[in-house]
């Protein structure tokens, strides 16, 4: 037994799975457990009797952590420990790290040193796997930066909302001089207000599915001039966080182009309509101008010409109220959900007295279940209103109209579907122009005006007709 060890002290020191050392003041290995023999590679008398003496060796790490206690020795009982790179026999590096104690008896003064060897070579290649991660991280990081930098389109990158990062392009989208102008404020401060509505229902629709998706926004810069940009978002890592990087573009000359093409098609259609209500005004102002005349030169009022006037001056009326009804803005603003099935029943309800006078029945085909579109409640109606109009114009011989409502993944058919006397295909394909119709009496302008409320509201119609065996409309729109 060692002078200075105890009976408990050395049963402690055998069964440490920790390697130990005892080091004399003068620095001779006086004893080693098993632990550190395992953890070095040699036996108790090789590492007792001296050990290896080449570099890298366990002499040389322990002149290192005996000088550090002799520079500390006198200061405090405990040393920092040292890591040091050992080479094992079987030419393995591995990294130690010893933590040195001073063993002082009260009267005597420092009596030697236990040393504590840990194996923290799985560490060490931990560590440096990490660091070799976190470098290429880097690396991609900043490729991607330079990436973006090099975009022609404006790229954002906020988290919650705040702006982290702006590229080249974006500083011209936003007619900023530096980031430091954008980093770190919102993106309610860029998007304009009219558009916030449809910003915090893009967060929400993120926070309840994932999915963000393409928008189009109205921005105002920073010099407050405004432009419209339409653009996509994705969910990236970026500085370790989740962030949303939106890609955008300037497509405010694009809606300017495209607003002087409306325009332009707008004038075309009203030269259109000008001249079939010159030529459709001009027939019935004709035939009143007429039987003026007649009625001024007769000696006796005739019944017969006050009829024709009054019938004429009807339908200059009926054409003025169309048009009234074309020229009224059809912007597809919402009210809310709408039940399509539920405004059929309305519309039944309102039409079946007149079906029944004709000898027409109105067969409802849908499910019982509601189901929904979004859309203006009252341009709908006057969409189907129109359609069965039509239908019941068509049979002058009685029959049945089937109305059915088909919902199919992303949109609702409603199918209107009569036995009137059909159509061509050259009338078919003329459907909609203003003042064509295949009706005795009609000016073709209520068609019109049903293609463009559907139009408005994101959906289409399609016609199919055989003569002499019915027509069938069918509108498609986005279900909600």
């Amino acid at each position: 037994m060692l002078p200075y060890s105890t009976p408990n002290h050395d049963f402690a020191f055998e069964q440490s799975v920790i390697g130990m050392a005892l080091v004399s003041l003068d620095g001779t290995i006086l004893k080693v457990n098993s632990a550190l023999c395992d953890l070095l590679g040699y036996s108790p008398q090789e590492l007792t009797a001296g050990a290896p003496q080449e570099e890298n060796s366990l002499r040389g790490l322990l002149n290192r952590v005996i000088q550090n206690a002799r520079a500390a020795q006198g200061h405090q009982p405990f040393v920092p420990p040292v890591e040091y790179a050992y080479r094992h026999p079987s030419d393995r590096e591995l990294y130690l790290s010893a933590r040195c104690s001073v063993d002082h008896d009260p009267e005597q003064g420092p009596k030697g040193y236990l040393v504590q060897f840990e194996d923290r070579t799985l560490l060490r290649q931990l560590m440096k796997q990490l660091e070799q991660k976190e470098q290429k991280l880097n690396e991609k990081e900043n490729s991607f930066l330079q990436l973006l930098e090099e975009l022609p389109l404006s790229v954002l990158i906020t988290k919650k909302g705040i702006v982290h990062y702006v590229n080249s392009a974006g500083l011209r989208l936003v007619n900023a001089m530096h980031p430091r102008d954008l980093l770190g404020i919102s993106t309610d401060v860029i998007v304009d207000a009219s558009y916030h509505h449809a910003l915090m229902k893009r967060r929400a629709t993120y926070a309840e599915s994932g999915e963000i998706g393409s928008v189009d926004y109205l921005i105002r810069c920073l010099d407050g001039q405004e432009k419209m940009v339409t653009g996509f978002t994705l969910i990236i890592q970026y500085e370790g966080e989740n962030a949303a990087v939106g890609i955008f573009k300037d497509i405010t000359e694009q809606r300017m182009e495209e607003d002087r093409v409306m325009q332009s098609e707008k004038l075309t259609t009203a030269g259109q309509l000008a001249a079939g209500i010159a030529h459709e005004i001009r027939n019935p102002l004709t035939s009143i101008n007429g039987f003026v005349k007649l009625l001024r030169s007769a000696e006796r009022s005739n019944e017969l010409y006050f009829e024709i006037i009054e019938s004429e001056l009807k339908r200059i009326e009926l054409i003025v109220n169309e048009l009234l009804v074309l020229s009224k803005p059809q912007g597809a603003h919402v009210s809310g959900p709408i039940d399509v099935s539920a405004i059929l029943d309305q519309i039944i309800t309102l039409m079946k007295v007149q079906a029944a006078l004709k000898n027409i029945e109105i067969i409802p085909h849908y499910p019982l279940i509601p189901i929904y579109v979004q859309g203006e409640v009252n341009q709908l109606k006057q969409v189907f209103i129109n359609l069965l109009k039509n239908a019941m114009e068509a049979m002058n011989h009685g029959g049945s109209i089937t109305l059915d409502i088909v919902h199919s993944g992303p949109e609702v058919q409603i199918i209107v579907q009569d036995e009137g006397v059909g159509m061509t295909q050259d009338q078919i394909q003329s459907l909609g122009q203003p003042f064509f119709t295949t009706k005795d009496t009609g000016t073709g302008l209520g068609l019109m005006i049903t293609k463009n409320i559907i139009h408005n509201h994101g959906g289409t119609m399609n016609v199919e007709s055989t003569p002499d065996h019915g027509t069938t409309f069918t509108i498609h729109l986005p279900a909600l």
